[in-house]
């Protein structure tokens, strides 16, 4: 644990730390930000890399000078505590590196750094912290009601001209519906009736034709809509194997996502996690989840 220490405080003002023969820490500083409505001060990103293993000096000469130990024991300490450090990762065991992070080998013996920073690392934003605000929303102004106005309805009065051939036409039409249909087939087909009879098929029709026309519309309209299909895509990673894609996939499965594998793309397989019709709907749910788990790596595929 004092190893761990050590290193964190030199990171306070130092951009490199380097243990010999193991591999080196790096910080890069990363600015102010916001997101989902808070405020992010400026900050300090701890990456590691395996390939700076040469001694500098800097950690053994400040455990040197911290636990007021010769050189040579404070180099020995160091080297103690390298050889335990990758008997544990050897075992599959994680590493963790106190306020920074923490190592494990991935599926491809690969070293893998995961930094978990609990304090700012960065001097010059000592005593910022972050902070929420509320999100301004536009006012909206209540719409002025308008009245409705009711008029009583007119009364039909029927003329004096109408009303009389109205009474004619009734008898004459019952006269007419009394006509023997068994001996007048001519007759009824050369007759008004004839007429009425042939112009109530075609208004029977008519609304039969438009109706099974709608129906046909609308199930065409549901066909196209079931079609659809996501052409952006939150990726949660990429790998180089079918073996490790499928175990991903399994992964997600348990997790409540049904992952899907894209393709291969510049030699890797991208797994997605969800799919969305619109670049809107995918960032807003990019956010939320790089929100909850700042390191998960998440990013945006959109398909042509």
């Amino acid at each position: 644990m004092e190893i761990n220490q050590y290193i964190k405080e030199l990171l306070l003002l130092n951009d490199c730390v380097i243990i010999p023969e193991f591999g080196g820490f790096v910080a890069n500083y990363k600015p102010a930000t916001i997101e989902n409505n808070q405020f992010f001060p400026p900050t300090k990103e701890i990456a590691f890399n395996n390939k700076l293993i040469s001694n500098d000096g800097l950690l053994i000469n400040y455990i040197s000078e911290t636990e007021g130990a010769s050189y040579f024991s404070a180099k020995q300490k160091l080297d103690n505590f390298v050889e335990e450090t990758l008997l544990n990762l050897e075992r599959n065991r994680n590493v963790y590196f106190d306020g920074l992070g923490y190592m494990h080998y991935d599926s491809r013996e690969n070293l893998q750094f995961e930094p978990q920073l609990k304090q700012n690392l960065l001097v010059e934003s000592y005593g910022l912290q972050n902070f929420s605000y509320e999100k301004l929303y536009q006012r909206q102004m209540p719409k002025p009601a308008f009245k409705v106005e009711y008029r009583e309805p007119v009364p039909v009065i029927f003329q004096k001209r109408k009303l009389k051939k109205l009474i004619v036409a009734v008898p004459l039409l019952l006269a007419m519906a009394l006509i023997p249909i068994k001996n007048n087939k001519v007759y009824l087909s050369k007759s008004d009736m004839g007429m009425w009879e042939a112009l109530a098929q075609t208004t029977v029709a008519a609304p039969t034709q438009s109706q099974e026309q709608n129906v046909s519309e609308f199930s065409a309209n549901t066909e196209v809509s079931t079609t659809e299909s996501f052409r952006y895509f939150i990726i949660g990673g990429s790998f180089k194997s079918d073996e490790n894609a499928r175990k991903y996939l399994q992964q997600l499965s348990v997790q409540g996502y049904s992952g899907k594998d894209l393709g291969i793309f510049k030699g890797l397989h991208r797994v997605a996690m969800k799919g969305f019709l619109s670049m809107e709907e995918a960032q807003k749910e990019l956010n939320l989840m790089r929100n909850q788990n700042p390191q998960s790596g998440v990013w945006i595929h959109a398909s042509e």
